[in-house]
């Protein structure tokens, strides 16, 4: 794309937006006399301005401009519509340049806070795993342990473990007279939110294989909506659990099905671990997605 075509392009959707949002604005606006019904009346405005965009930027650009450098800009524009930024003295024609800075802050922030919170469950301290040589191992140390032909897990299991990448955060792995292998698969989410759709179906692919697979979450506030109840345990719309079990520091207050609140130590978690490892042991075949912890 030469640059006179990109400049057009994104003035375009600038100030298509910006009509579209004013115009939409004030009809929708009238007779809204709470903040509740203004507040509406801001989102359906704000959605027909993206939806005229889209339309009109495609037919007028498409294919010069590709796609998503059209739904890209779209993107930027509605966001700084959305934050404001005038009200805070900031220029117009900085906003974008504030905007992307904001953005990137976050990113940054979501990925460094998932990392810490993976970290953590690696670093758990517990008499309990050091007696059953249990540890909680990143997928980067994974992946050494399959370069090195560090473990004594199966042909097959190494195939899956090697496939899966970065589906899974952590691995528990156990050490039995000097041999080491992976008997558990773990997805760590500050908010269990985050990705849940995708993470549901590579959990599957983990019980499939036999393995205990669960999840850990800093903010289990969506666990007390029924989808994400249903999507852990099984029901509604889902024909089965999701998991061997998910494990909540925050967000509810007690346990619900395959659902668990843990304590700033993981003490259960740690003790589902130990009971996954001995069945993984004793009978491996019953470690099938109904499986369920004990204690």
């Amino acid at each position: 794309m030469n640059s006179k075509v990109d400049i057009d392009f994104k003035h375009f959707c600038r100030e298509l937006y910006k009509l579209t949002w004013e115009q939409e604005f004030l009809i929708e606006v009238q007779g809204a006399k709470t903040n509740a019904s203004k507040k509406a009346a801001r989102l359906s405005a704000q959605r027909k301005a993206i939806d005229k965009v889209l339309v009109e930027s495609l037919l007028k650009y498409s294919p010069q401009v590709s796609e998503s450098e059209i739904w890209k800009e779209i993107g930027i524009v509605h966001k700084v519509n959305v934050a404001e930024l005038s009200d805070f003295g900031i220029e117009e024609e900085n906003q974008e340049v504030v905007i992307n800075r904001c953005l990137s802050a976050h990113q940054s922030w979501i990925k460094s806070s998932g990392h810490s919170f993976e970290r953590y469950i690696s670093n758990i301290q517990n008499d309990k795993l050091r007696r059953n040589e249990i540890r909680f191992i990143l997928q980067s140390e994974l992946t050494k342990m399959i370069k090195k032909n560090a473990l004594t897990n199966t042909p097959e299991d190494i195939v899956g473990l090697s496939s899966w990448g970065k589906d899974f955060d952590l691995y528990a792995v156990q050490s039995v007279h000097g041999d080491t292998h992976v008997f558990g698969c773990i997805q760590s989410k500050t908010s269990i939110r985050d990705r849940v759709g995708r993470d549901v179906t590579f959990s599957h692919n983990a019980m499939d294989g036999l393995f205990w697979s669960v999840a850990v979450t800093l903010d289990g506030d969506f666990l007390n909506m029924p989808e994400f109840i249903h999507m852990v345990n099984g029901g509604g719309s889902y024909g089965r659990n999701g998991w061997h079990g998910m494990y909540a520091m925050s967000g509810i207050t007690d346990k619900n099905g395959r659902i668990y609140k843990v304590d700033d130590a993981m003490t259960l978690f740690v003790e589902h671990a130990v009971e996954a490892a001995k069945q993984f042991i004793r009978d491996r075949r019953q470690l099938n997605a109904d499986w369920k912890a004990e204690c």
